[in-house]
């Protein structure tokens, strides 16, 4: 009778083993399975799409540009004239005490000197070109963003799956341990085993479900809210790495990122305005012109007015325009510098995790596949416990979660290697 509960006990194990070994397969699908099926799946290019139409950061940008160019249509405007009229009642102060209405009227026309006023133009272009260019960077960063926290949310639904196949399996093999240690088949140190690892797998599991809550809040915050408080996400690691070399996209940052351009435009602000300052040593010239008609008098008259550079000469404003110079040239060749070391250290971190992934998946994951059929065939001749097919089972997980991280880290290096060239590889 104890050998043939045995065997039973034998049978329904190895049975559940095969479930759950071939269900391992389904566990890195191209789409994440909604918790509903109700619950609509978005996306990679869905949800980017949704961050670049409703994310606030973007209206922040689009103010500011819309701001610049207000200050270019400001630059482009001429001095506006002056109007002068003045009327009062005037006596001749002779014998005949003759009284009239005094009247004096004048127009005044500021001249801006040619060079001071086209440094300012060139600089609120620049203002301008270099507002377009945050909106572009923007662009990049929070697509960059979106990328990273859906794998980010792929990773940790990968996680939790797992911890709850775990869980199930650990929970099935406990109520088998349990049953031989009460037949007297197995010491009750295998039953207080099983329970701390219940206990642990319950803990895994509760643990995977909260990152999941926290990413996929994360996930509709970027979205301003837009996927709502339940969604699914459908789609897989980036995984595809071309021949990439370092030298080369490097090179291509340095033509085409925006945060390059940005810091360029702003490098011509300063340029320009140390222009403006150097022109605004020669004064601007106001003419101006009126009629006057007073008591016993009528005339015109026409004026010229010039300041006279004597006590200044712009030195403060000229020295503070060129601090503002090296501050941006600084700035440039400190994004260069920061896109530089960046681009290095990605390509050699998407190397290291396809090599990485190479290795699970032409040895690491077959090993612990073919450890837990060893372990199963070990029961079946006395030669393990059930414990030992469990720590099997356990480390084929484990050994899932490390190709889970991996692959990860490999979609994550992509993802910042794109945010750091500017475009999409």
């Amino acid at each position: 009778m104890n050998n043939k509960r045995s065997y039973n006990l034998f049978r329904s194990t190895v049975l559940w083993l095969m479930v759950s070994l071939g269900s391992i397969g389904l566990i890195f699908t191209t789409q994440a399975q909604a918790e509903e099926g109700t619950v609509r799946p978005y996306s990679l290019q869905e949800i980017i799409d949704l961050t670049l139409t409703h994310n606030p950061t973007f209206e922040w940008g689009k103010g500011f540009f819309d701001q610049k160019t207000g200050e270019k249509k400001t630059a482009n405007a001429y001095p506006n004239p002056t109007l002068g009229l003045q009327g009062g009642r005037g006596q001749i102060l002779d014998p005949t005490g003759r009284t009239m209405f005094e009247r004096y009227i004048s127009l005044s026309q500021p001249l801006e000197w040619p060079g001071t006023r086209a440094a300012r133009q060139q600089a609120a272009e620049a203002r301008v070109s270099s507002a377009q260019a945050n909106i572009e960077v923007s662009q990049v960063n929070v697509r960059a963003t979106v990328k990273r926290t859906f794998y980010e949310l792929l990773l940790a639904q990968t996680l939790a799956d797992l911890a709850s196949r775990l869980l199930h399996t650990v929970t099935t093999f406990e109520g088998a341990v349990q049953r031989r240690v009460e037949s007297g088949e197995a010491p009750p140190f295998e039953g207080v085993k099983v329970k701390v690892e219940l206990l642990q797998a319950q803990k895994e599991v509760n643990q995977a479900r909260g990152r999941v809550r926290i990413v996929k809040a994360a996930l509709d915050q970027l979205t301003a809210g837009n996927l709502g408080e339940e969604f699914s996400i459908q789609g897989d690691f980036e995984s595809e790495v071309k021949k990439m070399n370092a030298q080369d996209l490097i090179k291509a940052a340095f033509q085409a990122h925006p945060e390059i351009r940005k810091s360029q435009k702003l490098l011509d602000v300063a340029d320009a305005q140390y222009d403006q300052e150097q022109h605004a040593r020669v004064p601007n010239v106001t003419i101006s012109g009126g009629y006057q008609r007073d008591a016993g008098r009528e005339g015109f008259v026409g004026g010229l007015s010039l300041p006279l550079p004597l006590w200044s000469q712009r030195q403060g404003e000229m020295a503070q325009a060129l601090g503002l110079r090296r501050q941006a040239e600084a700035n440039l060749q400190q994004v260069k510098s920061f896109l530089k070391k960046g681009i290095t250290e990605q390509v050699q971190l998407s190397k290291t995790a396809s090599t990485q992934i190479k290795t699970f998946e032409q040895g690491l994951l077959k090993q612990a596949k073919e450890a837990v059929r060893i372990a199963r065939t070990s029961f079946k001749f006395g030669e393990a416990s059930l414990l030992d097919v469990l720590d099997a089972q356990r480390v084929l997980w484990q050994t899932f979660e490390g190709y889970a991280h991996v692959r990860f880290d490999l979609a994550s290096a992509l993802t910042e290697l794109e945010r750091l060239v500017g475009k999409e590889l």
